[in-house]
Formats: structure tokens, C-alpha cells, sequence
């Protein structure tokens, strides 16, 4: 299918799969309307009805996109649901402290709580893909969330003995990951699946290829991710702003103007992908609630490239979003700590970068950026980075009159 076979897809289709999204979330409530007693599962109830509502509303103004619907995070909360209403289950989204600034969201309790368990809904892929290192953003995989579940259960001891932990995957689990979490402790349900390439990759061996800070990248970033990404860490509420996550904000291909075809080869895909899925919403819902910062360089850098690239709707988002950031002087926090302040300048660690991810490091924000090499090749070094990784997009609105535009 060519782009403009995808920009063209029957509209009736999108509406028809979106009413069945909004009937499977109304079905949900109505499963656990029996079980509504339970400790947390009201919680559950208002996450489903906020994204009914959500859904409701797309329907209403009928310019839904694929993308929106196949992000939706009723996935999950399905998986949630079948969950909580098994017999024996004695509380949902139950929250408790590992310490003073840490806490854990155990998904279901049950065995009047002997027994919690996770619920994973997830591609088996990227599960295996997250725990080998290739990891979308700086979330834990599965293996670090093993440790949190097992740390914890220490701490709550039910009959003076630990919860016994499962993992359920809902969507099943490759073979070599399964066996890891065995090893540590945790009982596994789901179906065992084959191992795919992404089990067989050491945590250290990255594609050299890996996208650099101005380079485009596939990784596929959506609004169920930023969900997933926001429950396993509700402790941080700062996000730190790279360069590369205020151009794809302001930029006019996110912004509605995806259905050109460049002469810029990039430019052209960009739009394919920002077409299937779009960034501004992924941001968007990150954004919510938290406090946006960005340090003088990541700031003076994007001023300075909207100012030289930028068109006047780019320009006038440029202005719109400094009023919703706080810019603070690079060194703002105090100096860097080992080993950071060691990272090597070679490669894709450019002194930009480490001057940015710094920052939001000190800041203990989470850094949002498309510079998924920097943070691989940190890595390669030993140092880690709380970071959310979307796709590129580039400035487009000054390349538009030489461009072809695709009627919708």
C-alpha cells in the first residue's frame, strides 16, 4: 500500500472500529460492576471511563486517525479487568512504599494476599527487545519490574511470608525471558512462545546504525506506551526538554500538515510515519500535569535552528511553548555525579547531548528526546538515563512551497 492508498483509508472503516472500541470499554464497565466492592477497582472503573470518553469524543468530531485506536490503553485495562474478576481477588491498583520516595503498584491481590500478581498485556517482542536493552525509553523492563514486585514483597509479608509473585502475559512470553524471571523468583502464567532475534542480543551490542540526534528513527513510540510509561514511574513529575522533542512539538508536520511529499527523501518518510502514527499526541499526554523545563543550551540550540528553518506557524508555537517551559542555566543543580561527569565526548555522545541529559538527570526529570543514540551509546559507557524516546520529526513548514501536497 503507497501513501497515498494509506492517506486515503476509508474513514468509515476508522469510525466503525472506533464504535467497537467504545462498546468493548462500556462492556468492561459492566463486567465489573459486580465485583465494584473490591478495593480499587473504582479506580479501575474511572481509568476505562476516561478513555470511553476520550474515545466519545474523537467519535464526535469524526477525525479519527489508526493511530489513536490502536494505542487506546483499553488493551490493558481489558487484561485488568478479566484479572479482577477471577475469584479470591481482594484488591486492585493497590499501591505500597519500598521507601520514602518509591512506591509500586501491585495490579491484583488475592489469596486474601498471599499471592500479587502483574499483568502484562504487552507484545511478547518487545518485552524480550526492552529486557536486551533496546528499550523505547528509560522505563524498566520486565526484569527490573521483577525486582521491584520481589523487593517489595519482603516488605509486606503476609503470614509472616513474602506474597508469592506472579507475572501474567496476557499476549504470551518468549521462552528465554520466561526462564529468566523463573530464575529470580517469580511464577510465570501465560503462553510460552519460541524465542525471536531480540532474545539472543547481549545487553552491550547495539546496531551501530542506532539514529543520532539529528537523524530520523522507526521506533515506534504511542500513547499506550506514555500510559505504561507513566504507571512504572509516578514518582517523577518533571520533564526535561531536548531539542529534538520541541521541534517535533512545534513542528507543522505534527500539526496537521503530514500529506506532503518532499524532495527531502526524510522528509517524505517522516510524513509516511507521522501519518500512521502521530507524535503530538504521544507528547501531548506525557506532558499532562507535569512540569516542562529545559536547560539554556537545549533552549538556545532550538531557538536558534526555528529561527533559521522555521516558518511563522512554527515560529508562533515556538513562542506559545516557551511560555509552558521553565529554562533554567545549564549548571543549575550542582556538578555532575560519577559517572556521568566521566562520559566520554566520541561518536553519539555529542556535548550537547550530555550537557542536556545532565541537566535532566540533576533535575531527576525525565528527558524527553528522538536521541535514542545518545542514550545507547551512554549506556555502552555504563551510564543511564531516565529518558522517553519518540520519533523524529523535522521543521517542515519552509520546505512545504517546494513540496508536493497529497489531498486528502
Amino acid at each position: 500500500m503507497n501513501f497515498e492508498d494509506k492517506m486515503d483509508q476509508s474513514a468509515e472503516e476508522i469510525l466503525s472500529k472506533l464504535y467497537e472500541k467504545i462498546k468493548f470499554g462500556e462492556e468492561l464497565m459492566l463486567r465489573l460492576g459486580p465485583v465494584q466492592s473490591i478495593d480499587g477497582v473504582m479506580k479501575l472503573q474511572r481509568k476505562i471511563h476516561q478513555e470511553i470518553l476520550f474515545l466519545k469524543k474523537l467519535q464526535k468530531a469524526k477525525k479519527v486517525k489508526m493511530e489513536q485506536l490502536s494505542c487506546s490503553n483499553l488493551t490493558h485495562l481489558g487484561a485488568m479487568v478479566e484479572c479482577a474478576t477471577r475469584p479470591g481477588v481482594i484488591a486492585v491498583s493497590k499501591i505500597f512504599h519500598i521507601n520514602d520516595s518509591n512506591k509500586l503498584v501491585i495490579d491484583i491481590i488475592c489469596d486474601d494476599g498471599k499471592t500479587w500478581e502483574k499483568v502484562i498485556a504487552r507484545n511478547p517482542k518487545s518485552l524480550s527487545a526492552l529486557s536486551a536493552g533496546k528499550a523505547s525509553y528509560g522505563a524498566r523492563s520486565i526484569l527490573d519490574q521483577a525486582d521491584d514486585y520481589l523487593e517489595c514483597a519482603k516488605l509486606y509479608p503476609c503470614m509472616y511470608q513474602p506474597p508469592k509473585v506472579i507475572f501474567e502475559f496476557m499476549s504470551g512470553i518468549e521462552e528465554s525471558l520466561a526462564n529468566k524471571l523463573k530464575a529470580v523468583g517469580i511464577v510465570v502464567k501465560g503462553e510460552i512462545l519460541p524465542n525471536s532475534a531480540h532474545s539472543e542480543v547481549c545487553d552491550d551490542s547495539f546496531d551501530s546504525e542506532s539514529s543520532d540526534e539529528s537523524d530520523s528513527n522507526s521506533q515506534q513510540t504511542t500513547l499506550e506506551e506514555v500510559s505504561h510509561c507513566m504507571e512504572e514511574h509516578p514518582e517523577i513529575n518533571t520533564l526535561n526538554l531536548d531539542v529534538t522533542a520541541m521541534m517535533a512539538y512545534v513542528s507543522n508536520m505534527t500539526n496537521g500538515y503530514c500529506n506532503y511529499v518532499f524532495k527531502q527523501e526524510v522528509l517524505t518518510q517522516q510524513c509516511e510515519w507521522e501519518a500512521e502514527r502521530p507524535v503530538k499526541p504521544v507528547l501531548e499526554k506525557l506532558f499532562e500535569g507535569k512540569t516542562l523545563i529545559c536547560c539554556d543550551t537545549a533552549w538556545g540550540d532550538f531557538e536558534k535552528i526555528v529561527n533559521t528553518l522555521g516558518g511563522s506557524m512554527e515560529k508562533n508555537r515556538t513562542a506559545e511553548l516557551k511560555n509552558m517551559l521553565k529554562i533554567y542555566p545549564d549548571d543549575f543543580g550542582g556538578e555532575d555525579d560519577y559517572p556521568r561527569s566521566n562520559l566520554k565526548v566520541r561518536g553519539h555522545v555529542r556535548l550537547r547531548s550530555k550537557i542536556i541529559f545532565n541537566f535532566g538527570h540533576r533535575m531527576k526529570a525525565l528527558t524527553v528526546s528522538a536521541n535514542e543514540g545518545f542514550v545507547r551509546a551512554a549506556l555502552q559507557q555504563g551510564v543511564t538515563y531516565a529518558a522517553f524516546i519518540h520519533e523524529s520529526r523535522a521543521l517542515t513548514e519552509g520546505k512545504e512551497p517546494t513540496a508536493t501536497k497529497i489531498s486528502l
